[in-house]
């Protein structure tokens, strides 16, 4: 008797929680339309692409996603089904992560050198699985994989970047050259000093796996970024060691929020305070930069109306305010003003010590649909400059992504925070770089091909690509 009523307990006390378990759609879906609101607002800089180039009808899109939410019968799959909304939007940078944390939305170990750094397999080249192939070595190898293959009578010397980041190994050895201990705290000014120590190094390194291939007698050169998902500024960096042309940064647009004008003003802060030790066209220079700045600034918080861009019709203001350009605010920098010590704040290419045209020659870029962000920003520039054959299928499509310290939006219910694009990258025909980089060269790349199969098509390609490098201007 007494198990029996035990068992009773125990099944009636099921049977008063399973209701307090229960799947509710209603915060999910008032988190939904929150999203909704913030894709709306001067919030979001890829409003106008969404609406115009995309196509989308938002509201179309966010009711299905209300459905589907409501046709949920868990928290597992509510998460599922808010992902996959924001997914039809086309937009890579826009997402949504999850955490039981509510004041944010990882924690990360950055108090120490490299200690929020994650680790990156280099991943080979596509072209080493052509018959033929022949590794290079030097000191970078493991990070750069690198190697010669022959196609369309010339050699093609191929250079992997598998992100434009550094890997915690990288940082590591910076710190060590600045003798900074890894378990030991590492404030802002330490934090910034081995940033730069470490792209420093990274370019070094990059540096010298051009130097590898011309010794190995490479007449052409790939930059193999496929499935290369993106990264750092680093990319400006590269662009400009691949090519002796002139390379310009894409201009950039900023949304108009507070978060924005804050950090126009606190770049005018600086300039403002190089200008009070500069003298003559220096000074002006700074003056003037800042000035601009400022007025960019005020605009920021100046809010528009999404009305018509959501109705497709034209708008009495611009979207996004000016935000100078991928390199800065400037998209070229004059040789004679690169050893001033303001130079990387107007120019960020200049932050790092590299040698412009390093490699001078044919020059071929490999991209395929895993290529997005800063492989979008490298393959476009280069494109637009009229310096490289862009070859391979055609980009993911994630644009500029955050350009500012505002963090991801927590949402009311879920848990979910959302990351919101802040800034758009644009081409030299004005569009957006979300759009994608649209290859010179198509390869049938897909998405099932193993790595046999990509090498195959890509070999297939190759002497056309080799052909049109050797053009001048390639295309």
């Amino acid at each position: 008797m007494i198990k029996l009523l035990r068992l009773a307990v125990f099944g009636a006390a099921i049977s008063f929680a399973a209701p307090a378990m229960a799947y509710d759609a209603a915060p999910w879906i008032e988190d939904l339309r929150q999203v909704k609101s913030f894709l709306t607002s001067n919030r979001y800089a890829n409003l106008e692409w969404l609406t115009g180039e995309r196509e989308a009808n938002l509201d179309a899109v966010f009711e299905r996603g209300e459905q589907q939410l409501t046709a949920a019968t868990s928290e597992a799959e509510a998460k599922v089904q808010f992902e996959r909304t924001l997914a039809n939007l086309g937009d890579g940078h826009l997402e949504v992560k999850w955490s039981a944390n509510r004041t944010a939305l990882h924690a990360g170990d950055s108090g120490r050198p490299c200690g929020d750094m994650r680790k990156i397999t280099p991943a080979q080249p596509v072209a080493a699985r052509i018959a033929g192939w022949r590794p290079v070595d030097g000191p970078a190898a493991a990070d750069f994989p690198a190697g010669i293959v022959e196609s369309g009578g010339k050699k093609i010397g191929v250079v992997k970047i598998s992100l434009f980041m550094a890997d915690p190994t990288v940082c590591e050895a910076a710190a060590a050259k600045l003798n900074l201990p890894l378990d030991k705290p590492c404030d802002q000014a330490c934090g910034d000093a081995v940033d730069r120590a470490t792209y420093q190094l990274l370019t070094d390194r990059f540096g010298g796996r051009l130097r590898d291939l011309k010794a190995a007698g490479a007449e052409v050169l790939m930059i193999d970024i496929a499935s290369n998902g993106g990264g750092r500024e680093w990319a400006e960096v590269v662009a400009r060691m691949v090519t002796a042309k002139p390379v310009k940064g894409a201009r950039v647009g900023l949304v108009r929020a507070e978060t924005t004008a804050q950090a126009l003003e606190e770049r005018a802060a600086d300039l403002e305070g190089y200008a009070r030790k500069a003298k003559g066209g220096d000074k002006t220079l700074l003056s003037k930069a800042a000035d601009d700045l400022r007025t960019a600034a005020a605009e920021a918080r100046r809010p528009c109306d999404s009305a018509p861009f959501l109705k497709r019709e034209a708008s009495a203001c611009a979207w996004l305010v000016e935000g100078g350009y991928s390199t800065g605010l400037m998209d070229q920098l004059d040789p004679a003003l690169a050893n001033r010590p303001w130079a990387g704040d107007l120019y960020s290419p200049a932050k790092m010590k590299h040698e412009t045209g390093l490699w001078s020659g044919p020059l071929i870029v490999l991209v395929d649909a895993g290529s997005a962000s800063a492989s979008e920003e490298l393959a476009a520039e280069l494109q637009d400059a009229r310096a490289a054959v862009i070859l391979g299928a055609p980009t993911f499509g994630a644009g500029c992504g955050h350009s500012t310290s505002a963090g991801p939006i927590p949402l009311k219910n879920s848990g979910g925070f959302l990351s919101l694009p802040d800034c758009a990258r644009l081409r030299a025909d004005g569009s957006n770089e979300i759009m994608g980089v649209e290859p010179d060269i198509l390869i049938g790349f897909r998405r099932g091909d193993s790595a046999g199969r990509k090498a195959q098509r890509l070999a297939g390609k190759l002497p056309a690509a080799v052909a049109a490098s050797l053009k001048s201007p390639p295309l």
